[in-house]
């Protein structure tokens, strides 16, 4: 599915390790950024795809928190490890993020150069189900639950 949604390089990570993956895809240059909402013990892995001057960028941690970090694998790659989130910012900031991607992304569903990933669509009384379904990580793209406005 994630090559008919255009990706050029797909890999299973249960059965492949990403970062030799990678490794194998770029000639051995490795990539420019990763974005990582994981963390924890794919931090390594995440360092080991990077080029010289890549960036990764965490924006999640649902991994664990820390992790033991070889500086002298970082250090010749003259990487960044950028950190952020949304929800501590400042609410001028929430706002102003908000208006950037409803000025640069909403015209691009318009324009069908964007479009959403919807995996699966169950009625409101179905939630259990769909949970079910959440909890295999089979989906690829959103889980919709369709709800009918009351008479």
């Amino acid at each position: 599915r994630c090559r008919q949604l255009g990706a050029n390089v797909v890999v299973d990570y249960a059965t492949t390790n990403f970062a030799d993956a990678v490794a194998d895809a770029t000639g051995g240059n490795g990539v420019d950024v990763v974005l990582d909402v994981v963390g924890g013990e794919y931090t390594i892995d995440n360092l080991r795809s990077l080029r010289v001057g890549g960036r990764i960028i965490q924006v999640g941690v649902m991994g664990r928190q820390t992790v033991e970090l070889p500086l002298g694998m970082l250090l010749p790659k003259r990487a960044s490890i950028i950190g952020t989130v949304l929800r501590a910012r400042p609410l001028e900031e929430k706002v102003a993020l908000t208006q950037r991607a409803v000025a640069e992304i909403l015209p691009r569903f318009d324009d069908g150069s964007l479009h959403p990933v919807i995996d699966s669509r169950y009625k409101l009384a179905e939630v259990a189900a769909a949970h079910r379904y959440m909890e295999t990580n089979a989906n690829v793209g959103k889980i919709m639950l369709d709800v009918e406005a009351a008479s």
